[in-house]
This record gives C-alpha cells, structure tokens and sequence, in this order.
C-alpha cells in the first residue's frame, strides 16, 4: 500500500510522542494544527486530459437533489417537533425535537462545504447553518430576539441576521435552553426558525430541481465533480482541525455543535457523504478509477473511507476527546485518515486521469 508522509502529518507524529510523556504537549507555532488549513495543495480547477477524458454528472447530480429531499424531509420532522413542545411540553417532546435535530444535522452534512453546483442553492447554505461560532453570537443574538418581546413569523426570520436563522439557532433552544421553552417566548421564537429551516429547505430542493452541470461538457465535469470532492474534503478538516489547535491548547468552541455535544456524530456524518460522493452510487470516482484501468488507487481511496469509519471514536462529542491525550491522539489519527484521501486525490487521481492543478479566488484565505 502507498504510504503518505506530509510535513503535517511528522508533526502530528512527533506531537502524538511528545502527548505520551508530556502534559503540556508541543509547543511550537508550527504544530498548530488549526494554522495548517487551508493545505498547500492546489484545489482541483479544471481537467485537460490528453484524450479529454468526461464523465457524466447525472449521478452526481441524481445524489445531491436527494441529498437536498432528505434535507427538506428531516426540517419538517424538526418542525413538527417543536411545534409539538409548544402545545405540551414535556421532557419526551424536547427529547424528541433533539433526536429531531439530530437527523437534520446529520442530513445537512451531505450538502456541507461542497461548493459545486447552482449558485443560488449554494447561497442558501448561509441560511442553514452559521459556523463556526466561537463567541456565542448565536446565543447573543438570539436573547436579543427574546427581549424585544415581538411575536415572530418565519418571514421575520427570513429578515434577521443568518446567525439566527438555522441549525446553530435551533441548536440552541434544544440544547441550551431547553427548559426555557417551557415559556411561550421562548418557544413562539423557536417555532418560528424552525418553520423558517423548512422554507429554506424548500427553495434549495427547487434549486436541485435543475440540473446545473447539464450543458457543461464531459472533460469539464469531471473537473468540476473532483472540485466538489475537494471542497468537502478540505471543509471537513477545517471542522477537525480547528477545534484541534495546537496539542495542550484546544479551541473546542471552534467545534462544530459544541453545544449539543454532538461534533463527532456531524464530523462522521461529513466523511460518510464524502465517501457516498465517491462512489456516486456506483457511478463515480472510484467506478472511473477502476474504468481507466487505476484500480489500485480506486481500492486504496476506498478502503481507507472504509477504515476510517470503522475505526471512528465511540465518543460523541469533540470538546471531551480535546481533554486527554488519549482523546487528542484519536482526534490526529482521524486527521491522518482525512489527509491521507486528500493528498491521493491530489498525487494520484490528478495524475492517472489527466488533471491540472489550478488555484481559485479562495487560495490563501
């Protein structure tokens, strides 16, 4: 099997030595792992092959419109939920309205961080969720809500600030401020952004309704799929990493549902839909891979989608695995699965089917 060094990944290596017999953990700038994103490998921009080597996007269109229904579906459940708090409240109906909240977390991975396809659906990620949010602008923003004593539709929720307006909002209630929402305000609001994650939903299904890649041409679709990869791939990281910082000095309100405890179960949820982009239901990269006679590769990527989630941590939430050493070292061999795919889509797949590096507007940031 190839084997991939990176300068990151010795770093990490050392720091893992360093974790086992120090308590304070590395010390150097360079060992910040939050600082190592955006990676220095150029993002996948376009395809020249030499034989214009296409691909159909259908099927990866086909998986992003269900991706998006599932969305839609599993806002409504949310809403009918807490709607259901609102007229009895119990300790079942927020029970509920979390595992609610849960599945709707977990159904947005999918479309998270992909950055490929209509740009009006893509403008509409800003509605659904705002992270990361270190400060609590959510919770501030979402008191100041409560103090102006104003009854809110989901139309007055469309007018505010996106930080209120999605999962991290709802996340809030539910988790947070659950035993609030015993009190009609407190509730009343609720209901409403929830009601307005289900509009939101709406119109990004009626994006996915048009396929946008169908009248780009073959060799450039398959460049455009391997940027969606691409893009996940170096979101998810950023969820991983930044939380990570450096070891002995966490960031775990960088986390990405720190709130509900759950950044784990959403960082699994991320890999998951990046492997199902993979495979495109037997339709993509890795069905290319092994088309074009690359099946070494294609087995190599896959396997480790595979071994990576089978070997994923049992506990649910980040912020307690960044207490330990024992945790942080889960956390790095995570971090060393997610880099190892990413540096062969770069070293490999961009050599075996013809693709040349590009760089974009966001290079840098």
């Amino acid at each position: 099997m190839k084997k991939y060094a990176s300068q990151s990944q010795i770093i990490l290596t050392v720091c893992t030595l360093a974790l086992s017999t120090m308590n304070t953990g590395c010390s150097d700038d360079n060992t910040d792992v939050s600082q190592s994103e955006p990676k220095q490998t150029p993002p996948i921009e376009n395809v020249k092959a030499t034989e214009a080597l296409g691909f159909n996007l259908t099927p990866v269109y086909e998986l992003s419109l269900d991706e998006a229904t599932e969305y839609q579906q599993s806002t409504r459940l949310l809403h009918d939920s807490v709607s259901h708090i609102c007229t009895q409240y119990s300790d079942a109906s927020v029970e509920a309205a979390q595992d609610a909240w849960l599945s709707t977390m977990q159904s947005w991975m999918a479309l998270q961080g992909r950055e490929k396809g209509s740009e009006e659906a893509l403008a509409l990620s800003w509605q659904v969720q705002f992270w990361p949010d270190k400060k609590n602008t959510t919770g501030r923003k979402l008191k100041e809500l409560l103090q102006s004593e104003k009854t809110f539709s989901s139309q007055d929720i469309a007018d505010q600030s996106v930080v209120v307006q999605g999962l991290g909002a709802a996340e809030w209630f539910l988790f947070q401020e659950q035993k609030q929402l015993s009190q009609a305000n407190y509730c009343q609001l609720a209901d409403a952004i929830t009601g307005h994650m289900v509009q939101t939903a709406t119109d990004l299904v009626a994006e996915w309704k048009h396929n946008p890649w169908q009248t780009l041409p073959q060799p450039l679709a398959l460049g455009e799929y391997l940027g969606a990869l691409n893009n996940q791939l170096d979101y998810t990281l950023k969820k991983l990493t930044r939380p990570m910082g450096k070891p002995g000095k966490p960031k775990p309100y960088q986390a990405e549902a720190w709130r509900s405890q759950t950044s784990m179960v959403s960082l699994k949820a991320s890999v998951e839909a990046l492997h199902q982009l993979y495979l495109a239901n037997g339709n993509g990269l890795n069905a290319l891979l092994i088309k074009e006679g690359h099946e070494s590769t294609a087995n190599r990527i896959n396997q480790r989608f595979e071994l990576l989630l089978a070997d994923w941590p049992q506990e649910k939430s980040m912020g307690a695995l960044l207490k330990t050493k024992a945790g942080y070292r889960e956390l790095i061999n995570v971090f060393n699965g997610l880099e190892y795919i990413q540096l062969a889509l770069h070293d490999d797949v961009a050599a075996e089917l013809g693709i040349v590096m590009g760089f974009n507007a966001t290079d840098g940031d």
